[in-house]
């Protein structure tokens, strides 16, 4: 193989070694079930322990049981405090949130459907505020009961995080190529003279 075809070889590695990977993940809170009260503010947490730079978040309210969504004011809290209001008093009468996913991209928004709520929905706001943070931290769902006379629970909820990794080769790997290069560079002098 000549120099040049090996060289362009082990260049082209060492920069694929650093590239960027995207990968969608579901994180689920094992903080629950946790009991809605009449008139108080509840939340749970779920906590993800790996950096990664979001590129799309959605939220998933599995199970959110309340007799009278109109009552809920939900909101996702990120670990550095940041705050995205979900549903503010949605639904009157209805009851329940089943299998609902709050997607910037959904084609609905929750303020135009009906409790029980399922399916994709946009937000009150706009969960993209979350692009380009990093994941790690504590993640809360926090729930505002701001009516009396019902109560609920929140029974299993989540994070869908489209995020990407740097992809950084270790520095043995790195060591390696960079003899490889240099023995390349050599031989070739040698070739030379």
């Amino acid at each position: 193989m000549p120099f040049k075809s090996i060289a362009l070889s082990l260049v082209t590695a060492l920069t694929l070694g650093f590239g960027v990977s995207a990968q969608a993940t579901v994180y689920t809170s094992t903080n629950v079930p946790v009991t809605i009260c009449d008139v108080c503010d509840v939340s749970s947490s779920l906590a993800i322990t790996s950096h990664s730079t979001i590129t799309d978040l959605n939220v998933l309210l599995n199970n959110l049981t309340h007799t009278w969504d109109g009552d809920l004011l939900i909101s996702l809290i990120a670990p550095n405090s940041t705050t995205v209001v979900l549903s503010n008093r949605r639904g009157s009468s209805g009851d329940n949130f089943i299998g609902t996913v709050f997607d910037d991209e959904a084609s609905t928004a929750v303020g135009n459907s009906a409790a029980p709520f399922t399916g994709a929905l946009n937000a009150e706001e706009l969960l993209s505020v979350f692009d380009g943070m990093d994941a790690f931290g504590t993640w809360t769902l926090r729930v505002q009961d701001l009516a009396s006379a019902d109560v609920g629970s929140i029974n299993s909820w989540g994070l869908n995080i489209t995020s990407t990794t740097q992809n950084v080769p270790e520095p043995g790997s790195l060591a390696l190529m960079g003899l490889g290069l240099a023995g390349l560079a050599a031989t070739r002098r040698r070739k030379s003279v």
